[in-house]
């Protein structure tokens, strides 16, 4: 039986509750894990779904836990999945067979969570404590707004284990920093500071890492005052590019289905 879903609620991966006109969820854990877990990350997607159904909510505001984002918490995952030692530090790469495994369905899952902030019609703010791998800040580069602890690092580094950059990352940075800047961070094994970040444009304000949740439901609150309706029709507009977003994570999907018919 399907397990009934609510906006408040929490486990050893997540935690949903609502503030005022927000609805805040945070990731708890190693999210790699959780990600590939067909059933944790549906009920977070059903989440979503609950909380678009609702007038009197106008935010998700999506926050983590420091480390359950990282370079290093994926390493842990890619480890455990396929019985090898993946450390960036010793140069280790993912090989096509174990490609397949790790990335299915952490790459179909994330493509998920990305179409629907895009077609939720209210505003989401993504806010971004410690390091920060790849495929999650492409991710979040599909919200309206995010803010970043002010020792966040955006950590470019899945070049370093011969994988593509996951999250949508190739179709949203070239629209934020221009296609020259992007493809450094395609093919350069790179970290990128908060401070480095919000000259970019890449992140919209820098908040204290110390009580970090506190200070982004604070800055939320300020865009949950917006209009039902403006809110709406703003985000519709601002997301003009939708189909060609859906038509590049169909690509992305078809380049995991290549990698499985060569195994």
């Amino acid at each position: 039986m399907k397990k009934e879903v609510s906006i408040e609620f929490e486990n050893e991966a997540f935690k949903g509750w609502i503030d005022g006109k927000l609805a805040i969820v945070k990731v708890k854990c190693n999210a790699f894990f959780s990600l590939v877990d067909i059933d944790i990350s549906r009920r977070v997607l059903d989440w979503f779904d609950l909380v678009s159904k609702k007038d009197d909510i106008n935010v998700i505001l999506i926050l983590n836990e420091k480390g359950c984002l990282g370079r290093t918490a994926y390493e842990v995952f890619v480890t455990e999945q396929t019985g090898k030692d993946i450390k960036k530090s010793s140069k280790s790469t993912i090989s096509e067979h174990d490609l397949v495994r790790v990335r299915a369905k952490e790459i179909n899952i994330l493509n998920s969570f990305i179409r629907a902030t895009i077609n939720y019609n209210k505003i989401v703010v993504s806010g971004l404590n410690g390091t920060i791998f790849t495929p999650f800040f492409g991710a979040s580069l599909a919200a309206n707004f995010r803010f970043a602890s002010n020792d966040m690092t955006i950590s470019f580094t899945h070049s370093g284990y011969g994988i593509h950059a996951g999250g949508a990352i190739p179709f949203f940075l070239p629209k934020y920093i221009g296609l020259g800047i992007t493809n450094e961070f395609l093919f350069n094994d790179c970290e990128v500071s908060a401070d480095k970040a919000l000259s970019l444009g890449l992140i919209n304000k820098i908040l204290p890492s110390s009580d970090f949740d506190a200070h982004c439901i604070t800055e939320t609150r300020k865009l949950s005052l917006l209009d039902e309706r403006f809110i709406r029709w703003t985000k519709h507009l601002a997301t003009s590019y939708k189909e060609e977003l859906i038509k590049f994570l169909r690509e992305e999907e078809k380049h995991v289905d290549q990698y499985r018919e060569l195994n």
